[in-house]
C-alpha cells in the first residue's frame, strides 16, 4: 500500500516535471522564435531607418529670415522686418543660449542627459510601465525628442518609438557630441504661439533677446513644451506658473541653482507681452520688402538654379539674412504720403478709385523707398504696382529719345527741329501735339519742357527706333517692352508701348541722369547670407557707364530742369533745391507720369487706375502733386543744393539762331532770333543760318527759349536792318565778354565782318 503511494507521488513529479520542461522549451522556443523574429523584424524594418543626417534635418528646417536696413544714425545694420514662414524660428547658437535656459530643460526633460548615450533605459522602463498602466509619463531623452521634432515622425506606435531609440542611439555616436544636441533641440521645439526655438519664444512672450531672460522666465519657457496648448501662458497662466515651480523645484535638487535663487524666481513677477506678440503675427511687410522678397526669389532661380517653391521657401522660411538698400526716412515718408488721401483726387469710377506706385532712387541708383498703393498697406504679398508695366506716355522721352541723341552727336540743348506734322496718318496729322498746335522751328531745350510730340518724333527718326529700343533694354534693363513691336516711332518717341514700363524701371532708368551716365540697376538688397552666415547672393551694383559722351548728362540736366521751372511740371517747388524731370501722359489718359530728381534723389510716380479706366475729368496731374509732397517731406531737412552742371572749363558760352540752332547772322539778330546756350567745348554751331534772311516766323511762336531774347518784328529779307537793331548790340557784346575767361564766342558773322 506504501510502496503503490510512492510510485503515485513519483508519477505525480515526473509528469508536473515533464510539465515544468515542456513550458520551459516551449517557453524558449517561443522566446527564441521572438527573439529571432524581434532581431528580423529591427534588422529589416528599424535598423535601415536609423542613420539620420542631422545637418540635412536642420539645413532643411523652417527658420525665421530677416531684412536689415543701414541705419545711418548708428552706422549699422538693424533689422527691418521679420519673415514668417511656416515655422517662426530664429537659430541661436548654444552659448547665446542663457545657461539658466539650458539647465531648465535638462532639469524637467532629461536630468541624465549628459551621462545616458542617447536612451535613459530607466526612464524607459518606466515609459513602458506607464503606458501599460495607462498613467502619465514619458521616457523620451532630449535626443529622442529631438530626433521626433525634427523628423516629424510621430505616430504613436511601438514601430516609432523602436525607430526613435535606435536612432537615438546612432545620432549620438554619429555626432558624439551633446552640446551640439542641446543646440538643436532647443532651437527646433515648439512652444506655442507659432514660436518655434528658444529665441523666438523669448521674443513671443516676454519681448526680450535670449541674453536678456531672468531665471524666472527661463523656467517659463522650459515648462510650456510639455503641451504647449496646456501651459501658454498668454492664456493659461496659472497652468504656467505651477510648471515652472516645480521647474525650479527641480533645478535645486540637481544642484543648478540654489534655494535662495529658487525662491527670488517664484517670486518674480512676470510680464508677458500679449500685444506685442500679437502685432508681430500680424505684421504687414511694407512695399519695399514685398519687393525684395521677390527680387531675391527671382535671384536665386536665375543665378542659383534654385525652382521657383525652393527659391520661396528658402527666402521666407529658410533662416537667410538679407541687407537691404531701404533708407528708413524715405521709405517712411513716402508711406506717409501715401496714407494721407488729402494727397489724392477725390475721383471714382465704378467704385474704384484710381491708385498710385512712387518708387525713390539715391545718388547711386540703388532703391531705397516703394509704396505701391494709397492708404495704409493691410496685407502681404499683394499686387506692386510699382512692377507693374504701364504705357509711359511723354516720361519716355528723356530715356528713349533726347539722351540717346545727345549721346550720338544728333542734337544738343539749343538744337532745332521742326515743330510740324511729320506725316499724314489717316487723314490726319500725326503725332497730335496736347500742348498746342504746330509752331514751326523749336528749339530742343523747349520742346522737352513742352513736351513737344512732333520734335520727339523726328529726333527718334533721326536717333532710329532700333538705337532707342537698344538703348532701353539693353543699357537699361527695361524687360517690358515688345520686339519688334515697340521698335517704331510711337512707343519710342511718345511712349505708346505695347509691352509698356514699370514704375521702378523709370526710376532706375532716369537715376543715370543723377549719377553721371552710370547705371547701377536699381538694386534693393545687396547681398544675402545663409543661416549660418556664409554667403548666399552678392547682388553688386552694374556699374554701367551708358553714354559715350561726358556732356550728355550735363545737356539733359539743362533741359530737364526746364520742365520744372517752364514748362509741364512748374508746380515742382522744394524751397533751395533744383529739380529736373519730365512728365508724361499715356494713351487715353489712362495712365500718368512725373519722373524727377533733385541732387539727392530720383523718383518716378505713376498715378492711374488698377482697371482699364481713363483719367478724364482730373484735372493737372496728381503724379506731380504727389511726387512734391514727398520730397518736400524728403528734403526738408537736407542742406540746399543745385543740380552739378559740370566744371565750367568743359563749356563755352556761345549764341545760336532759334530758328535753325546755327550760328547766327546779321538777319538773324534783326528778327529777334539769337539766344546763348552753354554748350559743351566743340559743340557750338560753326555753320551760319542761311533761314532768318527768308523766314518769316509764326507769330503763334511764344516758346522763347530763355526769356531774355525779344521777337521784334521781321525785316525785309532782301536787305535787313543789320546796324540798328538792339538786339544786335546786345548779343555782340554777349558774344565778346568772355574773351578773359575761357570761354569761346561764335564765329564772325560774315554779313557784319567788315
Amino acid at each position: 500500500m506504501a510502496n503503490r503511494k510512492k510510485g503515485n507521488v513519483g508519477t505525480i513529479f515526473r509528469r508536473i516535471r515533464f510539465f515544468l520542461v515542456s513550458l520551459i522549451l516551449v517557453g524558449v522556443m517561443c522566446a527564441s522564435i521572438c527573439g529571432v523574429a524581434l532581431a528580423i523584424y529591427l534588422r529589416v524594418y528599424i535598423e535601415p531607418n536609423s542613420k539620420l543626417d542631422m545637418n540635412e534635418l536642420v539645413s532643411g528646417m523652417n527658420m525665421t529670415s530677416m531684412v536689415y536696413a543701414w541705419d545711418s544714425n548708428q552706422q549699422n545694420y538693424i533689422e527691418y522686418e521679420v519673415l514668417r514662414g511656416l515655422q517662426n524660428r530664429i537659430w541661436s547658437d548654444l552659448d547665446e543660449i542663457p545657461k539658466d535656459l539650458q539647465n531648465a530643460f535638462i532639469a524637467i526633460e532629461d536630468k541624465r542627459f549628459y551621462e545616458h548615450k542617447g536612451v535613459d533605459w530607466a526612464r524607459t522602463a518606466n515609459g513602458v510601465l506607464n503606458w501599460i498602466t495607462g498613467r502619465e509619463g514619458g521616457g523620451s531623452t532630449i535626443t529622442q525628442q529631438l530626433i521626433k521634432n525634427a523628423t516629424q515622425f510621430d505616430d504613436y506606435s511601438v514601430k516609432r518609438k523602436l525607430t526613435e531609440i535606435f536612432r537615438a542611439l546612432q545620432l549620438e555616436k554619429d555626432l558624439n557630441d551633446k552640446d551640439m544636441i542641446l543646440e538643436m533641440y532647443l532651437n527646433i521645439i515648439y512652444l506655442g504661439q507659432g514660436a518655434y526655438g528658444v529665441n523666438t519664444a523669448a521674443t513671443t512672450y516676454f519681448g526680450k533677446e535670449l541674453s536678456q531672460l531672468n531665471l524666472a522666465e527661463c523656467a517659463i519657457i522650459a515648462g510650456i513644451t510639455k503641451n504647449p496648448s496646456l501651459y501658454d501662458p498668454f492664456n493659461h497662466p496659472e497652468n504656467i506658473k505651477e510648471r515652472q515651480e516645480v521647474i525650479l523645484d527641480e533645478m535645486c535638487k540637481q544642484g543648478m541653482i540654489t534655494e535662495a535663487q529658487r525662491d527670488e524666481a517664484k517670486a518674480q513677477p512676470l510680464e508677458y507681452q500679449y500685444e506685442k506678440a500679437q502685432n508681430a503675427l500680424n505684421n504687414t511687410y511694407s512695399y519695399f520688402t514685398d519687393t525684395v522678397i521677390q527680387d531675391v526669389i527671382n535671384d536665386l532661380v536665375e543665378k542659383k538654379g534654385y525652382s521657383k517653391e525652393m527659391a520661396s521657401w528658402k527666402v521666407t522660411s529658410g533662416g537667410v539674412q538679407i541687407y537691404t538698400t531701404v533708407d528708413l526716412n524715405v521709405q517712411s515718408i513716402l508711406e506717409q504720403v501715401y496714407e494721407e488721401q488729402v494727397n489724392f483726387p477725390n475721383v471714382s469710377k465704378n467704385g474704384s478709385v484710381p491708385e498710385s506706385a512712387m518708387v525713390i532712387c539715391n545718388q547711386l541708383g540703388d532703391v531705397v523707398g516703394i509704396v505701391g498703393g494709397r492708404g495704409a498697406k493691410t496685407g502681404n504679398r499683394v499686387l506692386l504696382r510699382s512692377e507693374t508695366a504701364r504705357q509711359a506716355g511723354s516720361a519716355i522721352k528723356p530715356l528713349s529719345v533726347y539722351a540717346p541723341a545727345m549721346d550720338a552727336g544728333i542734337i544738343t540743348p539749343y538744337s532745332v527741329r521742326d515743330n510740324e506734322p511729320f506725316m499724314q496718318l489717316d487723314g490726319k496729322d500725326w503725332p497730335r501735339n496736347d500742348s498746342g498746335g504746330y509752331t514751326g522751328p523749336m528749339v530742343i531745350r523747349t520742346a522737352v519742357a513742352k513736351s513737344v510730340n512732333a520734335i520727339a518724333v523726328r529726333v527718334v527718326d533721326e536717333l532710329t527706333p532700333k538705337a532707342a529700343f537698344e538703348f532701353l533694354t539693353e543699357d537699361l534693363n527695361f524687360t517690358h517692352l515688345n520686339y519688334p513691336e515697340d521698335v517704331d516711332l510711337s512707343p519710342m518717341a511718345l511712349g505708346g508701348m505695347n509691352g509698356g514700363v514699370t514704375v521702378r524701371e523709370m526710376a532706375a532708368g532716369y537715376s543715370i541722369f543723377l549719377n553721371n551716365g552710370i547705371f547701377n540697376g536699381g538694386r534693393t538688397y545687396t547681398k544675402v547670407l545663409n543661416s549660418d552666415g556664409t554667403v548666399l547672393l552678392e547682388n553688386e551694383p552694374l556699374n554701367r557707364q551708358v553714354f559715350e559722351k561726358q556732356s550728355t548728362v550735363y545737356y539733359m540736366r539743362e533741359v530737364m530742369r526746364a520742365v520744372t521751372t517752364e514748362g509741364t511740371a512748374t508746380r515742382i517747388n522744394i524751397p533751395g533745391i533744383e529739380t529736373a524731370g519730365k512728365t508724361g501722359t499715356s494713351q487715353n489718359k489712362r495712365d500718368l507720369w512725373f519722373c524727377g530728381y533733385t541732387p539727392y534723389y530720383v523718383g518716378a510716380t505713376w498715378f492711374g487706375y488698377d482697371s482699364d479706366y481713363n483719367l478724364t475729368g482730373i484735372s493737372g496731374n496728381p503724379s506731380v502733386t504727389i511726387w512734391n509732397e514727398v520730397m518736400n517731406r524728403i528734403h526738408e531737412n537736407l542742406p540746399s543744393a543745385d543740380l552739378d552742371r559740370g566744371d565750367s572749363s568743359n563749356f563755352e558760352t556761345a549764341s545760336y539762331c532759334k530758328i535753325s540752332g546755327l550760328a547766327p547772322t546779321a538777319a538773324c539778330r534783326s528778327r529777334g532770333n539769337v539766344a546763348t546756350g552753354r554748350f559743351w567745348i566743340g559743340d557750338a554751331p560753326t555753320e551760319y543760318c542761311d533761314e532768318c534772311s527768308y523766314y518769316v516766323p509764326n507769330t503763334n511762336d511764344n516758346n522763347d527759349d530763355n526769356g531774355d531774347d525779344q521777337t521784334e518784328a521781321p525785316t525785309d529779307p532782301e536787305t535787313g536792318d543789320n546796324n540798328t537793331s538792339d538786339n544786335n548790340n546786345n548779343n555782340q557784346t554777349n558774344e565778346n565778354n568772355n574773351s578773359n575767361t575761357g570761354e569761346t564766342t561764335t564765329p564772325v558773322d560774315p554779313e557784319n565782318a567788315a
